[in-house]
């Protein structure tokens, strides 16, 4: 009993370091602005609030439930439905499938059953590496269930990942829509702190980015991109937008970056744009 309480307790420490210390990075960041963060409204300082609490109690889950991610029947339906439309869920940097626990749960109860959830390794890896390892697993997931529209959700990098997926695909490969949550579509200045290849990439508007840009703005489906007045993972708030327009953009509850992944109502809005009830 001592070692579990001394566990937890460690892990609730590490959770508030680190969104007191990404919340510090997003409250200097926003103080540049002038007027202080004009998207928070009038009470920027309860929302900011907000989000850290949502993020110390989100990192917690995400460091207890990160073992369950690694186990492979997490990341395919417990059965296939030859009727049904299939989803991928396609997680952030530094994450792993169990992210969707909760989504994915969501999701079979609202009647989605062709759920598959990606999962990729962070370390020692390219973006171009990890985006040929989602076209396979598309690919895979195609053939799974063929002949059915397929929907791409991602958290995070997951987002963005999916996007340029649809943004490459061709005749029968394009998907049916792309729903992003807290996408950094044009990289993030946290990432200079992020360890490895694959994140000091994502770096705002590096090299990455201009590459991917070089080429026409095109998505030949539906986009729609969730993202939280007080995200403090994706810095600035407008590299949650992609670079060019045609995307649809909800705004959520004052959510930290971790969190839009357990919000009921984030989910919510995803099974609306599911269900057909937001596309036009």
């Amino acid at each position: 009993m001592t070692a579990l309480l001394l566990l937890v307790g460690f892990l609730l420490l590490v959770s508030i370091c680190l969104s007191l210390a990404t919340y510090s990075f997003f409250w200097y960041e926003n103080a540049w602005r002038a007027p202080f963060a004009p998207d928070l409204g009038a009470k920027p300082g309860w929302m900011v609030l907000s989000g850290l609490l949502s993020s110390i109690v989100s990192m917690a889950f995400i460091m207890v439930s990160y073992p369950f991610g690694l186990f492979r029947r997490f990341w395919t339906p417990k059965q296939i439905c030859a009727a049904g439309p299939v989803i991928i869920l396609t997680h952030g940097l530094y994450h792993n499938a169990s992210a969707w626990l909760l989504f994915r749960s969501r999701l079979r109860n609202a009647g989605f059953k062709n759920v598959f959830a990606m999962n990729y390794w962070s370390f020692f890896t390219s973006f171009e590496k990890t985006l040929e390892k989602f076209e396979n697993f598309v690919a895979e997931a195609r053939k799974a269930v063929p002949d059915q529209p397929v929907y791409l959700i991602g958290h995070s990098l997951g987002g963005l990942l999916s996007r340029v997926y649809a943004e490459r695909a061709r005749d029968g490969a394009v998907p049916s829509a792309v729903i992003t949550m807290g996408s950094p579509h044009q990289g993030s200045k946290v990432a200079a702190f992020g360890i490895g290849k694959l994140a000091s990439s994502l770096l705002y508007r590096g090299p990455l980015f201009t590459e991917l840009e070089s080429g026409p703005p095109r998505l030949p489906c539906y986009g729609v991109a969730l993202f939280s007045p007080v995200d403090n993972m994706v810095l600035p708030p407008e590299a949650m937008k992609a670079p060019y327009p045609g995307w649809v953009y909800y705004e959520t509850d004052p959510l930290s970056h971790t969190a839009m992944l357990y919000s009921g109502s984030v989910a919510r809005k995803m099974i609306e744009i599911l269900q057909g009830k937001e596309i036009a």
